[in-house]
């Protein structure tokens, strides 16, 4: 009997920067407009010997609800320069059925089945700015500035698309805004995650660092 076809998700290009004082000022100058302010916890799961984050893969419950994310290539890593691109999966079936494949094992009727381990486990404050197609575009630029309980702040320009030929275009908008804002680097900014497992985990960062990975 063949299996469930999986459904692909939308892929998240993103570029993270270092929000300064004046970043929410020069969003709405800019145009942007402020949408919402909300607060969660996200928590990480994987093996005991970190198969799935070592795959660039990444699990996590935020709140009820389970998402994934992993690159839109098999054997790739989601970190492209100073962006990243990642495909999302929000159906819990579906995310069953895409760690059962990244783990080579049978897929169970529920992730709970998979008996993973919390590795990670953080509060976040998101306040969400979105600006308008501009320029004949048809994406929607969407710029997050995070705060989590650990004493740490960044920022996240996203665009999501349907179809890796968009990813291109969607860079393009991506780097734009970053220049816009005056927050443009040419080398990855940490993200929570990473900056979380500096502090709390340090061999599992380091395996990451090793495996290319961050």
């Amino acid at each position: 009997m063949q299996s469930p076809t999986l459904s692909s998700g939308p892929i998240e290009v993103e570029r993270k920067f270092v929000p300064g004082p004046q970043v929410e000022d020069e969003l709405l100058r800019l145009g942007a407009k402020l949408q919402n302010e909300i607060t969660f916890r996200d928590s990480y799961y994987d093996t005991p010997d970190c198969r799935l984050t070592l795959g660039d893969v990444w699990l996590r419950r935020r709140e009820d609800s389970w998402e994934l994310k992993y690159p839109p290539q098999r054997g790739t890593r989601g970190l492209n320069g100073a962006s990243t691109q990642y495909l999302e999966l929000s159906c819990e079936a579906d995310i069953t059925r895409r760690v059962s494949e990244e783990l080579n094992i049978p897929c169970p009727h529920s992730l709970d089945l998979l008996q993973l381990q919390e590795f990670a486990s953080f509060v976040t404050r998101r306040r969400r700015f979105e600006f308008p197609p501009r320029n004949g575009s048809k994406h929607k630029v969407v710029v997050d500035l995070d705060t989590a309980d650990f004493d740490f702040s960044v920022g996240e320009v996203e665009v999501l698309v349907k179809t890796q030929e968009e990813v291109k275009s969607a860079l393009m908008e991506v780097e734009e805004i970053c220049k816009q804002l005056g927050v443009l680097s040419d080398s990855p900014v940490p993200g929570k995650m990473s900056t979380f497992l500096k502090i709390n985990r340090a061999d599992h960062y380091k395996q990451l660092l090793e495996a290319h990975v961050l």
